[in-house]
C-alpha cells in the first residue's frame, strides 16, 4: 500500500476562508441545526483517491462533516439532521445496508447511480438528487422526491472538510509524499461515446465562471501542491480554457488533464506546455474500433514528444475480445504495436463496463448480474463468466502493461524504476497477482491454464 504523509497545517488565510464557508446564509439551513454528515459509497480508495465530489454539493455551516467511514460515523441518529450520500455503482450494496440502519427521512442521495437509476432509490431516500449540483439548499427547496441538482456557480467545494494529504494519484514522477489536488472547471460532456456514462450526468458542457476558478485556485495555493489534476471530461472543449489554464498555472504545479486528440493542435500543445501542463490524458479506447477523435492521434503524439509533454493513453479491453488465448494474443499484439508507435509515458487499461443508459447497454445487459455491479471498478473482467479465464484476462492486462514499462522502447522514453507512484503501484500489482494465481492453483492444482500463468510469471516478470 502506498503510504501518504501526515495532514497539512492550515494557514491563517485558509482558516479565514473556512470561517466564510462555515457561515450559514440560506433560510432553509436554519431548520437543520444538528449534524449534516456527508459520505461516499463505496469508501474512498486511499491509494487512488482525490477530493470527493460530494464536497461540491454539501452546504455551508459548522455542523457539516465529511465522514470517511460510513460504518463508523461517530454520531447517533438523534444528533443528525441529514445524511448526504453520494453513491457510485460499486457502492450500491453498502448504501442499502446503511439506509436500513438509519431513518429514510434523513437520507439525501445523489451521484452517478441515483442519476442513472433514480427509481432504485425511492425506497431508501427522502430526496434523490440527479445530475450535477453545487447549491444544496436551492436544490432541496424543489418539490418532489426526485429532483434535478441546481448549479449556481457561487461557491467553491468544501475543502475544509477533507484532508488533502489523503489524495493519491498513480502518475509518472509523483512520489508518495508529493501533494496533489484537483479542480473541475466544467462538468458534463457532449460527446456521446457508446461506452461512457459521463453524458448521463450532464450531456453538455457547463463551464464554471473564470472568476470562480480563480477563487478556487487562490484557495488551493495554500496547500502548495506539486501536482494538480484538471478533472474536466475534455478540458479544451471550453471556449475560455486558455484563461482558466493561465489561472491554474499560478499554482506553479505540474498539471495534467483530459483532452481528445482532435482538439490538440500544435499551438494548443505549446500553450499547455508553457502553462505547466506536463501530461495530457488521451483516450486510445478500444483498439478494435475507430474513433473520429483519434484520426490524428499519431500526429498529436509526435507533437507532444516534440514539445516535451507526456502522453497518457487509456485503453479499453472488452473481455469478449480476449476470451481465448488466440484472440488475446492477437489483441495485445495490436495494442503493444500501438504503444511502440505512440510512445506514451503512461498507459492505463480498463475493462469494458456497460452502463445502463449508454449505447452499449443493450448489447451486454444479458451478461450483467446484480452482483456484477459491485465490480464496476474498471479492473474486473466481470463480463467473462468463467472465473479461471477471468483471472487470466485480468493478469494479462497487467502483464502487457508491465512488459511495456520494462521494454527497451520505454527505457528510451523515460526510466520506469523511479519509485514514483506509477512504479510502486505496478510493484503492488505484481505481488497481488502472484498471490491470486497461487491461491487459484491451490483451489485447482490440475489446471494447465493456471500452471501456464505461473510459468509465464517466472520467465518474464
Amino acid at each position: 500500500m502506498i503510504k501518504f504523509p501526515p495532514p497539512l497545517k492550515l494557514t491563517n488565510k485558509i482558516s479565514s476562508t473556512i470561517n466564510d464557508i462555515q457561515s450559514i446564509t440560506h433560510p432553509l439551513a436554519k431548520k437543520y441545526t444538528k449534524k449534516i454528515l456527508a459520505m461516499t459509497f463505496p469508501k474512498q480508495d486511499l491509494n487512488l483517491g482525490l477530493e470527493p465530489s460530494v464536497l461540491t454539493v454539501v452546504p455551508d455551516g459548522k455542523n457539516v462533516k465529511y465522514i470517511m467511514d460510513y460504518n463508523n460515523i461517530g454520531f447517533q441518529d438523534k444528533d443528525v439532521d441529514l445524511y448526504l450520500c453520494s453513491v457510485y455503482v460499486t457502492g450500491m450494496k453498502d448504501f442499502i445496508k446503511f439506509s436500513q440502519k438509519h431513518p429514510k427521512s434523513k437520507i439525501i442521495v445523489g451521484g452517478y447511480e441515483p442519476t442513472m437509476n433514480p427509481k432504485d432509490f425511492v425506497e431508501y431516500a427522502e430526496k434523490i438528487i440527479t445530475g450535477p449540483c453545487d447549491s444544496f439548499w436551492e436544490t432541496m427547496e424543489q418539490s418532489g422526491q426526485i429532483v434535478r441538482g441546481i448549479t449556481l456557480n457561487k461557491r467553491i467545494p468544501r475543502y475544509d472538510l477533507y484532508d488533502i494529504k489523503l489524495n493519491q494519484q498513480i502518475i509518472p514522477d509523483k512520489k508518495p509524499n508529493d501533494v496533489v489536488t484537483s479542480i473541475n472547471t466544467s462538468s458534463g460532456c457532449p460527446n456521446n461515446c457508446d461506452f461512457c456514462c459521463s453524458p448521463l450526468m450532464s450531456n453538455h458542457i457547463a463551464s464554471k465562471p473564470l472568476e470562480l476558478v480563480k477563487k478556487e485556485i487562490d484557495y488551493l495555493k495554500q496547500y502548495k501542491p506539486k501536482f494538480i489534476f484538471i478533472r474536466d471530461e475534455n478540458f479544451p472543449l471550453q471556449k475560455d480554457w486558455k484563461q482558466k489554464l493561465d489561472a491554474i498555472s499560478k499554482l506553479d504545479a505540474k498539471t495534467y488533464l483530459f483532452a481528445s486528440a482532435n482538439l490538440m493542435t500544435e499551438d494548443t500543445i505549446k500553450y499547455m506546455k508553457d502553462k505547466n501542463v506536463y501530461m495530457t490524458c488521451l483516450g486510445l479506447e478500444d483498439i478494435t474500433k475507430e474513433y473520429g477523435k483519434n484520426r490524428k492521434l499519431d500526429e498529436v503524439c509526435e507533437k507532444h514528444e516534440k514539445h516535451g509533454l507526456f502522453k497518457y493513453l487509456s485503453f479499453i479491453v472488452d473481455p469478449l475480445n480476449v476470451n481465448t488465448n488466440e484472440k488475446s494474443a492477437e489483441f495485445y499484439e495490436k495494442l503493444i504495436n500501438r504503444f511502440n508507435e505512440l510512445k506514451p509515458e503512461m498507459v492505463c487499461g480498463n475493462f469494458l463496463m456497460p452502463f445502463k443508459g449508454t449505447k452499449l447497454w443493450d448489447k451486454y445487459k444479458h451478461l450483467v448480474t446484480k452482483d456484477d455491479f459491485s465490480l464496476y471498478n474498471s479492473k474486473s473482467a466481470f463480463l467473462e463468466k468463467d472465473l479461471e479465464r477471468r483471472l487470466v484476462d485480468e493478469y494479462e492486462m497487467f502483464k502487457y502493461q508491465w512488459d511495456y514499462y520494462n521494454s527497451k522502447i520505454y527505457k528510451g522514453i523515460r526510466n520506469f524504476n523511479t519509485n514514483d507512484t506509477l512504479h510502486l503501484r505496478f510493484l503492488e500489482l505484481k505481488e497481488m497477482f502472484a498471490k491470486k494465481i497461487a491461491d487459484a492453483i491451490k483451489q485447482n492444482p490440475q489446471s494447465e491454464t493456471l500452471k501456464k500463468l505461473t510459468s509465464e510469471r517466472s520467465n518474464k516478470i
